[in-house]
């Protein structure tokens, strides 16, 4: 099956989250195997967090694969630290977010 790439807007946030929800959703059909790629978010916020990890388990239980095209960068770095998602991260959150590199 082939990969499909998905880009976030610039402005990804509460507001307009919805409509990367509704890609992501088409997207990750049985099996598909998705690359979100988050690197032109200027500010994502927790929703951004919250539409990743729900996206992350749909494709876990459809058989498919949900990917970052990059490693997170610093503001999603930043959002993933003020969530409490680094205090305690998994090898596979580890390689998700950060491709394994978590030392940026």
């Amino acid at each position: 099956m082939p990969i499909t790439t998905v880009t976030a807007a610039e402005d990804l946030c509460l507001p307009t989250i919805g409509t990367l929800a509704q890609t992501l959703r088409d997207a990750l059909t049985a099996g598909a195997s998705v690359r979100l790629d988050l690197s032109g978010v200027a500010a994502p916020d927790l929703s951004v967090l919250q539409l990743v990890q729900s996206a992350r388990a749909t494709a876990a239980q459809a058989g498919g694969a949900l990917t970052l095209t990059a490693p997170a960068g610093a503001a999603l770095r930043a959002v993933l630290e003020r969530a409490g998602f680094l205090t305690r991260l998994s090898t596979a959150d580890s390689e998700f977010w950060f491709h394994g590199d978590t030392a940026q």
